[in-house]
């Protein structure tokens, strides 16, 4: 009798195997092997909206907003999640009390970052805007950081 159940036992234990292994399997269900695909990175090109709402590319001058204007601007990065430039910043808002009774201008730093995607293109959404040689002129209009527009997905 013992040799019957431990027939029986190993019998019943393959049928109940064979039963559950069946289970997770309808028709020609997907199957997916290796690891999970990599993000695919931007292809885009990639603009920034002045003032205007004019797109650029690498402007290398730009209306960054009503009274404050990028000249000379050179690029790195353009494209990445942050492109830096340098070039000069032109206050259009002192003529009165500007040096000279001219628009004056001074060296800067800017970053564009906060790449928006949309549908065919990429846009910056901020800009960072600061004086290579800290402080800022007394006389120069606040640029430090602006909200560039951008299209509307």
């Amino acid at each position: 009798m013992p040799l019957r159940r431990s027939v029986l036992g190993v019998s019943l234990g393959v049928c109940l195997l064979a039963c559950l292994a069946g289970c997770g399997a309808e028709g020609d269900g997907i199957r997916a092997e290796g690891p999970a695909p990599s993000r695919i990175p931007w292809s885009g090109p990639v603009y920034v909206l002045d003032w205007k709402s004019l797109a650029r590319q690498r402007p290398d001058v730009m209306d960054l907003t009503d009274e404050t204007v990028l000249y000379g601007m050179k690029w790195r990065g353009w494209g990445s999640p942050r492109a830096t430039g340098t070039g000069e910043v032109v206050d259009l808002a002192c003529l009165s009390g500007c040096p000279h009774h001219a628009y004056p201008g001074y060296a800067v730093s800017v970053v564009f970052s906060g790449l928006a995607k949309r549908q065919y293109a990429a846009y910056y959404s901020r800009a960072s805007v600061s004086p290579v040689r800290p402080p800022k002129p007394a006389w120069a209009e606040d640029a430090g950081d602006v909200r560039l527009h951008v299209p509307k997905p």
